[in-house]
């Protein structure tokens, strides 16, 4: 059994706090109480909901099974979905999880200490790579044309590619002056990973760019997504603080640079560069604690920004979840 549509509208308006069939059918007035209630049904057979009482009940989300679950690509390009908002009581539920349960929720092939953890430092060609390939994958997530042959030849040879922009150069150039001060910081990506660190991560990608340093002051939309992020600075920074909470006390590295990759471009805690800075500050944690990277180049663009609209919206971790594990098994 696999959500359909309706049912898929009424779990983003049980995320957005409606938690009785009533609640919801003032949100969904085209569509009677019945349906609202057969879907609350499919959603608690499905293990996604909790029912609480019996004339009246209440639901309640089981995250647990929700991070995991794979949302159909169908229903994340309806662009007839509700509106999604951010969602305060899956911070408290990351926050009141142990270590243990967060290597339950985060199933992985990842398990094996062996497998997360090289005994050597990265080499100098083993850097140099990931520098070439990540500041090149990042930047075409971004829409930068330049392509892998003129990223190698700008960053190893600082020749800059014809008909290409003075932006899309400095954007290359600016992953790589990030990555050089993950490697010369390392110290700053353990497991105490502070706010003012990820500021500065971001400062760095956005380096004559044209973003604004700092928590953003105004409310801001995602192209292509529903999802209506916080407005309040004083909010965010609370949520930022919470979720480098979250990220620090989890000991394996694997599911803190996953939880890296999802939580900060969810937090939207800037203006713009919010997934880049997610995609640093996941291999900065990986690079200090592995002595690996990753550089997504396995990945497609629209699959990866269904992942991140599958988190945005419905709050499953699932496929960013798969895409980091094969960009490190493979």
């Amino acid at each position: 059994m696999n959500l359909n549509k309706n049912t898929s509208y009424v779990l983003i308006h049980i995320l957005n706090g409606n938690d009785t069939a009533k609640k919801i059918s003032e949100q969904m007035p085209s569509i009677d109480v019945r349906s609202i209630q057969r879907a609350l049904a499919r959603l608690t057979e499905l293990g996604l909901l909790t029912r609480i009482g019996t004339n009246h009940p209440s639901y309640m989300i089981n995250y647990f099974k929700l991070l995991n679950y794979n949302i159909p690509d169908k229903l994340l390009e309806d662009e007839n979905r509700p509106k999604s908002i951010f969602n305060h009581a899956l911070i408290d539920w990351l926050l009141k999880m142990s270590a243990d349960q967060f290597e339950l929720i985060l199933k992985s092939k990842l398990k094996d200490e062996a497998v997360l953890k090289h005994s050597k430092q990265m080499s100098a060609k083993e850097l140099e790579y990931l520098t070439v390939e990540l500041s090149w994958k990042s930047s075409a997530l971004e829409g930068n044309t330049y392509t892998l042959l003129d990223t190698q030849l700008l960053l190893l040879e600082g020749i800059k590619a014809r008909n290409r922009t003075a932006f899309e150069t400095q954007m290359i150039l600016n992953h790589k002056d990030t990555i050089a001060f993950i490697i010369k910081n390392k110290e700053l990506f353990g497991n105490n990973i502070k706010f003012r660190t990820i500021e500065e991560l971001h400062r760095i990608i956005g380096n004559n760019l044209g973003l604004t340093s700092g928590i953003r002051k105004q409310l801001i939309r995602i192209t292509a997504s529903n999802y209506e992020p916080l407005s309040s600075p004083h909010q965010l920074k609370e949520n930022a603080d919470r979720v480098l909470e979250i990220i620090n006390k989890v000991p394996n590295p694997y599911i803190k640079a996953t939880l890296a990759l999802a939580l900060i471009p969810y937090l939207q805690i800037f203006e713009d560069g919010n997934k880049r800075t997610g995609r640093m500050l996941a291999n900065a944690i990986l690079i200090t604690l592995t002595n690996r990277g990753f550089s997504l180049r396995k990945t497609d663009a629209r699959k990866l920004a269904l992942a991140y609209l599958a988190f945005y919206e419905f709050n499953s971790i699932y496929a960013l979840n798969r895409i980091l594990e094969v960009e490190l098994i493979n």
